[in-house]
């Protein structure tokens, strides 16, 4: 069956002054700024079929192949799962959020290396034209810059599930991350880091299994893309930190994904080669109401959270060191939010190795979180591996964004204080 996408285009803005609390900022182009924080502002996307409520499974999957991603049609197909549609959200980041990004962005430069000069705040890019052989960088850094809050929390389980539904391994984390650079308030910034250059630090420590329970892990990360990250450990046995050398190619607590496949992508953009695929209207895992979603369908794989259609840029990702486990990644970005939807890995043979599911909630549902409005909520992901036919999944259990979480909370000298 053909299926009709109608791509409505965003009414057109008559704006050439866009008034800030700073004063007049005028640009030309301002009105195809805004366009990306506001793609549903002239009516939500649709395709022939496709509605809130309905069931897309093996039986009916052609509804929606024009729409969705070949790698998740195939495993529809195949019985694996299925997905249910609901209406698109219109989710925008924080007005100080747009307002930055507007505000700086003739400010921000790219060089012919891919690395970013000139950048105060907000999204470094908002408008991206399809035509620009750096399109691909510049939605990397889109999405590195996305807005998130000052500071995250979350608490989570992370299972490793076989080929049988049964979880072989789980570990129990709290994290924390503070953002120190680039705030959309520069009271929010933290001087010492600004001063060393740290955009953000972040401090995890395991809860649960027993023979992991109290280590912990300090990370410090660059403004500058081509600086490694800085790294410390406390062993819980003998009540010691050291420092460590940050391997972004190794896997996370030894299951089937990088520590660079943290957030979707946690690593060094000028690493890879960043190619524009397209921006269009796409069915995608979609925004929830709050609460983490189940996991359920094949061995429990796959999230349960409802779909929806909506525009976003798809961006290959392609390592330029040969040693690289991966021969490339594929991300589905978000265009409003710029979050990473779908990602898809592939071998150095150009096989489908991986997907990565990220389920994301909306901040207005959520008691803890209604302050914190237009930040994505990450309740959610699953790494599903069709090489070793297992999966890693993760599910929020506390999830907290803009807490007042001190900077000397990201010190060894504070590691040591809370080893057990």
């Amino acid at each position: 069956m053909r299926v009709r996408i109608t791509v409505v285009l965003i009414a057109c803005l008559s704006l050439s002054v866009w008034v800030l609390g700073t004063g007049a900022y005028a640009q030309n182009g301002t009105a195809d700024a805004l366009a990306g924080f506001h793609p549903y502002r002239g009516g939500k996307p649709q395709a022939e079929g496709i509605s809130p409520g309905v069931t897309i499974n093996q039986d009916n999957v052609g509804l929606a192949e024009k729409v969705l991603a070949p790698e998740i049609v195939r495993v529809i197909q195949a019985g694996d799962f299925s997905i249910t549609v609901q209406d698109t959200i219109d989710f925008p980041p924080l007005e100080d959020y747009i307002q930055a990004s507007v505000q700086h962005a003739s400010s921000v430069q790219l060089g012919a290396d891919g690395q970013l000069s000139g950048y105060v705040a907000g999204q470094p890019f908002p408008v991206l034209d399809p035509a620009d052989p750096q399109a691909g960088v510049k939605a990397a850094w889109n999405f590195r810059y996305r807005y998130l809050g000052d500071t995250v929390l979350t608490q989570g389980m992370l299972r490793s599930i076989n080929n049988s539904g049964n979880t072989e391994r789980g570990v129990d984390t709290l994290y924390v991350r503070r953002y120190g650079m680039h705030r959309l308030k520069a009271e929010d910034n933290v001087p010492e880091w600004e001063k060393e250059g740290t955009w953000y630090r972040e401090h995890s420590i395991v809860l649960s299994p027993q023979d992991l329970e109290g280590a912990q892990r300090l990370s410090l990360h660059y403004a500058d893309d081509t600086a490694a990250q800085k790294g410390w450990v406390y062993d819980p046995q003998s009540r010691r930190t050291r420092s460590v050398v940050v391997n972004l190619h190794e896997t996370s607590f030894g299951l089937n994904f990088l520590v660079e496949d943290h957030s979707g992508f946690n690593g060094h953009i000028h690493e890879h080669d960043w190619a524009f695929i397209d921006e269009q209207i796409a069915l995608v895992p979609g925004f929830l109401e709050g609460t983490p979603p189940d996991y359920a369908d094949k061995n429990g794989w796959y999230p349960q959270g409802a779909w929806e259609l909506r525009q976003v840029v798809i961006v290959d990702a392609t390592p330029k060191d040969a040693g690289h486990p991966y021969g490339k990644r594929r991300f589905y970005f978000d265009r409003q939010t710029f979050s990473i939807l779908l990602a898809f890995v592939y071998d150095r043979e150009g096989q489908h190795w991986r997907t990565l599911f990220h389920s994301f909630g909306r901040p207005e549902f959520d008691p803890d979180n209604k302050h914190a409005e237009g930040a994505p909520l990450h309740l959610g992901n699953s790494w599903v591996d069709y090489k070793s036919n297992s999966a890693a999944v993760w599910a929020a259990d506390e999830f907290l964004v803009n807490q007042p979480i001190k900077p000397r909370r990201f010190t060894v000298k504070e590691m040591v204080r809370r080893g057990k």
